[in-house]
């Protein structure tokens, strides 16, 4: 077994294409155009399969995006995690697709024979922009009626749940709306200074600066580079082991073999990381000629994101590995 990591969990961003143009969305417009549109089904099914049979992940989550615009690949992720032996198999979704209340019944019957036993339904200020809170309730309640086990409510809060301000206020209507349905509501997340939100919420975004503090692990969403517990699969078939860092690609390579040979200390941006934290990135960045942004950064997983996107693009020096 590799040292480095295992796979407790799987998470599959099914497609970057959605029904809604939130405000708060990370995913910008580049990413919405990329291609493949969604992963291939059976290559999704295979990864799954291929995962399980090395490893014992106890959690597959499929998100997006909206992935019940692609309700067979989300299906097909969670059939192969059913007879894998995932036990917790997770949706997250805005709940606003399709439209149809007869559609999305349908849907709603397919997810629960594939195995799907907990979908998380985005709903807050940013979503019922454009999804009604009606659509959401009358698809939630098809969720009920098939008989998912655990439906939560995931709401995105500014600068932080406590905090007072226009958004988290219509968040809070529109939960109220919907507290007469049989769905608990969880902690939620913030608003993170990526995408769309970098243009409609900058004013409710931290102030940039030169080094942020924060380091691998104990930033929301991240671990260490060294203690790898999860994965995520991207449209094209990419193994990501963090934000944006790929580490091979599952529709070239067999996904075993990809994890086997997963070495941070081979990978040099992961190596000065490992040794000397974002300042290592920094000093690395620097011998190849490149100087951190004058501008400063949201969070230091901004400006380590940032670091590796412009060592990326320069000519002669791609690090990582494909």
């Amino acid at each position: 077994m590799n040292p480095y990591l295992t796979v407790n969990r799987i998470e599959f961003l099914v497609t970057y294409r959605c029904n809604s143009h939130c405000k708060h969305c990370q995913v910008g417009p580049a990413a919405r155009a990329s291609r493949p549109p969604v992963i291939d089904a059976g290559l999704a099914a295979r990864i799954v399969g291929r995962v399980c049979e090395a490893y014992t992940p106890s959690s597959a989550m499929t998100f997006g995006g909206e992935p019940l615009l692609f309700p067979d690949v989300v299906c097909a992720v969670h059939g192969a995690a059913r007879a894998g032996g995932i036990e917790k198999r997770q949706v997250i979704t805005n709940a606003g697709w399709p439209r149809s209340g007869g559609e999305f019944r349908t849907v709603a019957a397919q997810l629960a024979e594939s195995g799907v036993n907990s979908v998380c339904i985005s709903v807050d200020a940013f979503h019922q922009e454009t999804i009604p809170v009606p659509v959401v309730e009358r698809n939630v309640r098809a969720l009920v009626d098939v008989g998912i086990e655990v439906l939560e409510w995931n709401p995105c809060w500014v600068v932080s749940k406590e905090h007072d301000n226009p958004w988290n206020g219509r968040t809070r209507a529109v939960l109220d709306a919907l507290s007469h349905l049989p769905v608990v509501e969880d902690d939620g997340n913030v608003v993170q200074p990526e995408g769309y939100a970098r243009t409609w919420l900058r004013e409710y975004l931290p102030a940039q600066t030169a080094a942020p503090e924060g380091s691998c692990g104990d930033m929301p969403y991240t671990g260490q580079l060294d203690q790898v517990g999860s994965i995520s699969v991207e449209p094209d078939g990419g193994i990501a082991v963090c934000d944006e860092w790929i580490i091979g690609n599952a529709a070239q390579r067999d996904v075993v073999d990809i994890l086997r040979d997963y070495d941070p200390v081979r990978i040099p941006e992961m190596k000065a990381i490992l040794g000397g934290g974002i300042a290592g990135l920094v000093e690395l960045a620097r011998a190849r000629g490149i100087e951190p942004d004058p501008g400063g950064y949201y969070s230091v997983c901004d400006r380590c994101r940032s670091i590796r996107r412009r060592l990326r693009a320069v000519p002669g020096m791609a690090l990582g590995t494909d």
